[in-house]
């Protein structure tokens, strides 16, 4: 059994070690392999802590051995990440946001951050800009369905993110494990975050239901942390309307400052496309191409669909300048291989 679980943590961490390759959430680690299986069997893979008691240790060996395999396909036809620009207004307006939080004065006991943006507006690349900008005193994690149903399963969380350091044990020479109680976890975190300033990031954190979101209070009330909840618009109001009196107390307060990531301008798009070498026919042609690929990036998949026209285009300026034809054909394949975004039709009242 300790080689299978051997085995186990090994070939979750092979998949670990491809998913910091691709810049990837766990969310988006599991809809790309799915034998991955779910994002909390994956976490407890890796988490040497967990003796996998419970787990059918054959069935997940398989699973990911699975994984593996079709990591090594993808890697045969991987293309690089796809750049990042630092002076785009979404990773801007983050960083601002977030610099003059935690800046704040120390005895300011309130910091919170919200940063919304619908799919593909560039949250996850937002999350990457804050790590690389704070790279010392900033920790990420990701809130999952499992932190509506209590206390504990944030707190674990918010605490191995923090690698709370711990005495080993004088007698066994080993580390402790954390906490079961969830008041004995905060009472860690809180001393954690009291010993220097941190900004702790959350992404998907219309996840964090009500007990997420005291967390959330308690943490900016009793220490000097800077809060950053990274979020989709509806699924947070549903997450505040549901929790009217927590909410309320975050977002009230004067010291909550909401960014909101809008979908692709056609002034950056222009950039961006300037920026992989895509050559125009003349300037109407480039002026056109982005109005018309911002117009159609909200239906189609925002900057995920901006950076999919991008590589046929500059696969088509390598035979010849881009005229309008190539530009229509390349949106109009993009767009056929795309899912289209339909939006509910918001009911006004009366």
């Amino acid at each position: 059994m300790h080689d299978t679980i051997t085995k186990l943590r090994n070939l979750a961490n092979e998949v670990r070690a491809y998913q910091l390759e691709r810049g990837w959430s766990d969310a988006r680690l599991c809809k790309e392999i799915a034998s991955v299986g779910s994002s909390k069997t994956y976490k407890r893979a890796l988490d040497a802590d967990d003796e996998l008691e419970d787990l059918n240790l054959e069935n997940q060996l398989r699973n990911f051995q699975s994984a593996v395999e079709i990591i090594a396909g993808l890697r045969q036809n991987d293309r690089p990440a796809e750049l990042e620009y630092a002076d785009f207004y979404n990773l801007q307006k983050s960083e601002i946001a977030v610099r003059r939080a935690s800046l704040e004065d120390e005895e300011c006991v309130a910091r919170l951050v919200i940063i919304e943006g619908n799919t593909a507006t560039g949250k996850d690349a937002v999350k990457r800009h804050l790590l690389k900008k704070f790279p010392n005193n900033c920790v990420a994690l990701e809130a999952t369905e499992l932190w509506r149903m209590s206390p504990t399963t944030p707190l674990l969380a918010i605490h191995q993110a923090l690698a709370v350091v711990k005495q080993k044990d004088k007698e066994t020479g080993e580390l402790p494990k954390p906490p079961r109680y969830p008041r004995e976890l905060l009472a860690e975190i809180v001393a954690a975050l009291k010993e220097r300033k941190q900004i702790v990031l959350i992404n998907e954190a219309h996840h964090m239901g009500v007990p997420g979101l005291n967390i959330v209070k308690s943490i900016i009330n009793m220490t000097s942390a800077t809060v950053v909840l990274i979020c989709i618009p509806a699924l947070l109001t549903r997450l505040l309307g549901g929790s009217y009196e927590e909410a309320i107390q975050l977002t009230g307060n004067r010291l909550c400052e909401r960014v909101y990531l809008p979908s692709p301008i056609s002034d950056e798009i222009l950039m961006m496309l300037d920026r992989r070498d895509v050559k125009f026919d003349n300037v109407e042609t480039r002026n056109t191409a982005g109005k018309t690929i911002s117009a159609e990036a909200p239906t189609y998949g925002n900057w995920r669909f901006v950076s999919q026209v991008t590589r046929k285009l500059y696969a088509a300026t390598k035979r010849a300048p881009v005229n309008l034809a190539a530009l229509a054909k390349a949106v109009a394949e993009v767009k056929a291989m795309r899912t289209r975004i339909v939006k509910q039709p918001q009911v006004q009242e009366a």
